[in-house]
């Protein structure tokens, strides 16, 4: 596989690396933020909220504006972007300022993953597009664990959260590197616009399948759910309800999101060997006994484990369900990245909200065990997807 990757699809993973740094460290920062301000879950929440809706909801609006003129010059701008809005966190004196740097953040991001993962589709030939977007989406995954790991070790300097101006410097690196091969980006989003065009005038414009699109999106909406009141919470419960040092609580988060790491690129290499349909179905049924495991077994060992096996199995659908909403749609990838990468990966930032109120009436572990459940709904969801052909096996 790795001998099909080129290197301009190693320097969009790399800017999709730096452009989710900022998603991973959140976390990290949300209980000393909760210190600093005195903020309350349902505050933290809105936090979580407000960057999901500014950084993944509102993304097919910019997939639609890239499928009708690409933009790949803002690729770059857009990584380096999303490192200086995040530097500023740790030096807001305000709650007001804080959710407006956030906002900064979030458009950032919401503009580089369209472009760039359908860039990326662009880029792919039929023998490695799974491995591309598998690369592309590991680039992501990645940024969100470094991102935790970064923050949890710049918390433990000097500075304290002052250290987050540290994130501006991975934004400036990645933007050289992505400039380099900027005409092969343009080059590529060109030839796709003139395919398009030329389907049109012929008329052999495919059909939206909606339906089967909706089943997609409800799935990726309960993963995100799952997988970000995880990253959420994970920390705040077990330093409140296990009396767990921050250290540790901060490493649950890291080893959660390193497995996604391993995950994403797994599963997406697997779904090329076994379908679509079983890397969907077989992912979610396999987080049921890891969830479960995380809210009841107590050796550390243990439950970092099951951490990095939840992280693991949640997320090892990502880049499937986004090469089959790219399927559905081939002449809106970028609608279609859109939807997939941003909007119902958003839209779970609703659900981590309603949990936030939740734990703020019954309590953290009540929410904890209604996270354990979840996955039996989105796998009931996913045995509605309807499989295009090629991608079936």
């Amino acid at each position: 596989m790795l001998k099909n990757i080129s290197m301009p699809v190693v320097a969009l993973a790399l800017g999709h690396l730096v452009t989710d740094l900022q998603a991973g460290a959140l976390p990290i920062v949300l209980p000393h933020l909760k210190e600093l301000f005195a903020l309350s879950y349902s505050q933290l929440a809105f936090i979580v909220l407000t960057q999901n809706i500014t950084s993944s909801v509102i993304q097919p609006l910019f997939g639609y504006i890239t499928d009708k003129k690409s933009l790949p010059g803002m690729l770059p701008f857009c990584a380096a972007m999303a490192g200086a809005g995040f530097a500023f966190v740790g030096w807001v004196p305000a709650y007001g300022l804080l959710m407006c740097t956030v906002v900064v953040i979030g458009v950032a991001s919401a503009t580089y993953h369209p472009q760039a993962s359908k860039t990326t589709n662009f880029l792919s030939t039929d023998n490695n597009k799974a491995a591309n977007m598998g690369l592309f989406s590991l680039g992501g995954n990645a940024g969100m664990a470094a991102g935790s790991l970064l923050m949890a070790f710049l918390l433990t300097l000097p500075g304290g959260l002052h250290n987050t101006m540290y994130f501006v410097l991975p934004g400036l690196l990645v933007f050289g590197l992505m400039m380099k091969y900027m005409p092969e980006y343009k080059r590529v989003n060109l030839e796709h616009n003139l395919m398009v065009q030329a389907a049109k005038k012929s008329g052999a414009v495919q059909k939206i399948p909606y339906a089967g699109l909706a089943f997609v999106l409800m799935f990726i909406f309960l993963r995100s759910t799952i997988h970000t009141g995880l990253s959420t919470y994970l920390p705040l419960f077990f330093i409140n309800f296990r009396d767990a040092a921050p250290e540790f609580a901060s490493m649950l988060v890291s080893f959660f999101l390193l497995g996604g790491v391993a995950g994403t690129y797994i599963g997406a290499v697997l779904s090329d060997k076994l379908g679509a349909r079983r890397i969907i179905l077989g992912s979610v049924l396999c987080s049921i006994p890891a969830i479960w495991l995380i809210a009841n077994v107590t050796q550390p060992a243990a439950v970092l484990f099951a951490v990095a096996l939840a992280g693991f199995s949640i997320i090892g659908s990502f880049a499937t369900t986004t090469i089959l909403a790219q399927t559905m749609l081939p002449n809106n990838v970028g609608m279609a990245a859109g939807l997939t990468i941003g909007f119902s990966v958003g839209m779970g930032g609703f659900g981590v909200t309603m949990l936030g109120f939740l734990a703020d009436y019954y309590g953290l572990p009540f929410v904890m065990g209604l996270i354990t459940v979840l996955p039996v709904l989105a796998a009931a969801v996913a045995f509605k997807i309807p499989i295009p052909a090629q991608l079936r096996k």
